[in-house]
C-alpha cells in the first residue's frame, strides 16, 4: 500500500510541476474599433471656430473623421476637403447630414481640412481666407459630386 501511495504521490507531483511549466495563453481582447472624431460644420466654422480645421497625424496613421452638418434649419451645403490630399466629403447638407472620411496619413504633420465649395454661406469661416461672406439671400448650388474616397 505504501508503494501505491508513493507512486500516486510521485505522479501527482509530476503533473503539478509539468502544468506549472506550461506557458499559459495570454488573454486576447477583442480588437477595439478606432474612435471616430466628430466635427460639426456650419457657417460659423468647424465646431463653431472660424478658419481651417487642423489635426496632427503620424505617417501611416488611420484618420477617421465624421463631419456633421450643422446649418439647420436652412440648407447651406458644404464640401470639406483635406488640403494636399485628393479627398473630400462630397456634398454635406440636410439630405446628407453626416459623412465619414477614412484614410491613411501620407506623412507626419498637420492635416488641414477646409470647405472647398466657395458658394456656401460663411465660406470664409470654413476656409481660413479673408474673402467676403456671401449674402444670406444667395442660394447655394446643390448638385456637386463627391471626389476622392469617402465613406458614410
Amino acid at each position: 500500500m505504501k508503494k501505491v501511495f508513493l507512486l500516486v504521490l510521485v505522479l501527482v507531483s509530476i503533473l503539478v510541476v509539468s502544468s506549472c511549466a506550461q506557458p499559459q495563453p495570454a488573454e486576447v481582447s477583442p480588437p477595439q474599433e478606432k474612435e471616430t472624431l466628430r466635427v460639426e460644420v456650419n457657417r460659423y466654422g468647424f465646431n463653431g471656430n472660424p478658419g481651417e480645421f487642423l489635426l496632427e497625424a503620424e505617417e501611416g496613421q488611420e484618420v477617421a473623421i465624421t463631419f456633421v452638418y450643422g446649418d439647420l434649419p436652412e440648407n447651406n451645403p458644404h464640401i470639406i476637403g483635406v488640403l494636399d490630399y485628393d479627398i473630400d466629403t462630397g456634398l454635406l447638407s440636410q439630405e446628407n447630414p453626416e459623412i465619414t472620411l477614412r484614410f491613411i496619413a501620407k506623412e507626419t504633420g498637420e492635416l488641414v481640412f477646409a470647405c472647398i465649395r466657395p458658394q456656401c454661406i460663411g465660406h470664409h469661416n470654413l476656409h481660413g481666407d479673408e474673402e467676403e461672406e456671401h449674402s444670406e439671400d444667395e442660394e447655394p448650388h446643390e448638385d456637386e459630386e463627391p471626389h476622392g474616397y469617402s465613406e458614410a
